[in-house]
């Protein structure tokens, strides 16, 4: 086998401004806390459970007053690395320093801050318990909370009930595995369960519990009343609406094909209308063409008649010139023979000629572009002759649709009246189906039991046989621890809590119950570490062997049971120190207690005495008030 990875106490101190250090000093396999009361001892553990983690505020006593920190240091095995941790008594995180034995070596080390709580700061180990839960191989492990597999993380705090076993839980009737007073039933057997199988609950699928299964069933009667007061509502709106029978029915019918028929006519009406307004668009688009053409016709006539015009006048000039060719100047007189002649006279004539022949080809021109215009012109008539008479056919075509609209409109707002009849009636036919099984869907609902199938349960607690294999292991413990007639060990899975010859652990006597208490806290850890299984490695006893108490102890515990009285005669508290000696290679044990141990205890473990106030040598944990 293996070395078990483990946590090994070392040291736990306080120190405050002014305040001499107060410490005490833990060794591995046994430790044996003992004295006077009111001295400190069972503060210890309190000390302990604080700075690992615990959500309570410091418990602080008398002693401790002035005092500021409460430190905890302790080795991590198998690699025996040494750990300081820091916690202020005003609460908060906690401070790890690595490789620090003991708080007077902190200076000058690098401090790693830690939140208090599981889950905070940086994943995997932003807190003391994520830290120390993966020293010892658990990482990420959820536990199921309730049977309806709620998930919780499980952490370091989660190792308490059997690691820090104060008087209270060891005195007390409580299961050995209930977490603390306000933990769920769920965590507490799961977290039992995961200790000593290793096996969390991350892959359950979470179902609903009875609490949910209940508010489930109230909120859908309470929708499905919600629904059923709307659907009568609506009911009673349309109950005035007119029946809706097989005559309305083909009335119906009849009134939309008469409005089918009256619809297809006004659309071919319309249809014929927008195509004659096409014609006449196109008829207006050709006469315009036509009039802009004979614009520029006749403009081009006119430019041929001023053409004529201005060649005549050429024409003209040339005859007069030679007309008076040999004549005297009108002028001065002078002869034709003495005359300055500008122009030959047979330019004249050529001149007189051109000016005929151009007269005569522009004077054809204009016949033909007259003929062009009357062509036109003729055909401009045409058309506004066809517009005119496609106009016409516009107003019969409105004509007839202004007959015929009427008539659709108003077999439209009949079948329109009809149809909202048959829309009512249907719609009050709807909602009277649909408040029919909203009533019958509410009555089922009300009548079933709101709750969780077995099957979708989570099993809760440790299985048969490791409750079996538990016992058998505190049995061995407790023969061996010498108990006087012991016969048979049995797990309870209903109380969560050992029998003993039958009878049920807290319905012994206190001391009894202790010596029960610890042998199963015993059986645990020898439980982890044959079947390899996480542990701290450390368990805290407190006031285990309370039946060895003296007279003066009565007033507190009450005296002696028959029970206690049996165990007194016996040796068992020699054993007890003995067996938990012999078992140094799997754990530490400290244990607390009031009454003397039996002589020779100092052989088997580390031994401190706290004398009490007036007793002699160390009186507590604390310093005396004014010792420096």
């Amino acid at each position: 086998m293996t070395e078990a990875r483990s946590i090994l106490l070392t040291r736990l101190s306080f120190t405050g401004g002014g305040k001499p250090i107060a410490s005490i000093d833990f060794g591995a396999g046994l430790n044996l806390l003992y004295g006077g009361s009111n001295a400190g001892k069972s503060f210890v553990l309190k000390a302990v459970d604080y700075v690992t983690g615990s959500s309570e505020e410091f418990p602080g006593i008398k002693e401790s007053q002035g005092y500021e920190n409460v430190f905890l240091s302790f080795r991590l095995l198998p690699e025996g690395r040494s750990i300081t941790i820091r916690r202020s008594i005003r609460g908060g995180g906690i401070d790890w320093y690595d490789g620090v034995e003991s708080e007077s070596r902190i200076d000058g080390v690098v401090v790693e801050h830690l939140h208090q709580t599981h889950g905070k700061g940086r994943k995997g180990a932003g807190s003391l318990s994520e830290r120390l839960l993966l020293h010892l191989g658990i990482s990420g492990a959820k536990i199921a909370s309730n049977k309806s597999g709620t998930p919780e993380s499980f952490t370091f705090r989660n190792f308490m009930p059997y690691v820090l076993v104060n008087e209270g839980r060891m005195l007390g009737d409580d299961s050995p595995i209930k977490q603390n007073s306000r933990s769920k039933e769920g965590t507490d057997k799961n977290s039992f369960r995961f200790l000593l199988s290793g096996h969390d609950d991350a892959s359950i699928v979470r179902t609903r519990t009875p609490t949910e299964a209940r508010a489930a069933k109230s909120g859908k009667i309470e929708l499905l009343e919600s629904m059923l007061a709307d659907a009568e509502s609506k009911v009673e709106r349309l109950t005035s609406s007119q029946e809706f029978s097989e005559d309305d029915e083909d009335k119906l019918q009849a009134l939309g094909q008469s409005i089918g028929d009256q619809q297809t006519k006004l659309d071919r009406l319309r249809e014929q209308r927008r195509t004659t307004m096409n014609d006449i668009e196109a008829v207006r688009a050709e006469a315009s063409e036509l009039e802009t053409a004979l614009v520029r016709y006749s403009d081009l006539e006119a430019i041929f008649q001023s053409d004529i015009r201005r060649l005549q006048a050429i024409e003209e000039g040339g005859f007069l010139l030679r007309r008076f060719d040999d004549q005297p100047c009108p002028l001065c007189g002078a002869e034709p023979g003495d005359q300055h002649a500008p122009h030959a006279a047979e330019d004249l004539e050529r001149q007189h000629q051109a000016a005929v022949t151009e007269i005569e080809k522009i004077s054809r021109d204009v016949r033909e572009l007259r003929e062009l215009i009357v062509s036109l012109t003729a055909r401009l008539d045409g058309l506004r002759a066809r517009e005119q008479r496609f106009l016409k056919a516009v107003r019969d075509t409105e004509g007839d649709i202004v007959k015929v609209a009427p008539q659709e409109s108003s077999l439209r707002h009949d079948y329109l009246a009809l149809m909202s009849r048959a829309e009512s009636w249907r719609l009050r036919e709807i909602a009277i189906d649909q408040r029919d099984v909203l009533q019958i869907q509410l009555a089922k609902v009300r009548k079933a039991r709101a709750t969780v199938k077995r099957d979708d349960e989570v099993p809760m607690g440790i299985a048969s046989n490791i409750g079996h294999e538990l016992s058998m292991i505190v049995a061995s413990i407790l023969q061996k621890w010498e108990y006087p007639g012991i016969e048979a060990v049995r797990w309870d899975p209903a109380a969560d809590d050992i029998e003993v010859n039958g009878w049920p652990r807290k319905r012994n006597g206190k001391g009894v119950k202790a010596i029960f208490q610890s042998a199963l806290k015993v059986a645990i850890l020898m439980y982890c570490r044959e079947k390899e299984l996480p542990h701290p490695g450390f368990i805290f006893l407190d006031s285990p062997l309370v039946t060895y108490r003296k007279p003066i102890m009565n007033e507190r515990h009450g005296e002696l049971s028959d029970d206690e009285r049996v165990i007194r005669e016996t040796s068992l508290d020699r054993k007890f120190y003995e067996h938990l000696a012999s078992l140094s290679n799997m754990g530490q044990f400290i244990i607390v207690e009031n009454a003397d141990p039996p002589p020779g205890i100092e052989k088997l473990g580390r031994v401190e005495v706290f004398a009490g106030e007036n007793g002699v040598g160390r009186q507590g944990l604390f310093p005396p008030v004014g010792a420096n």
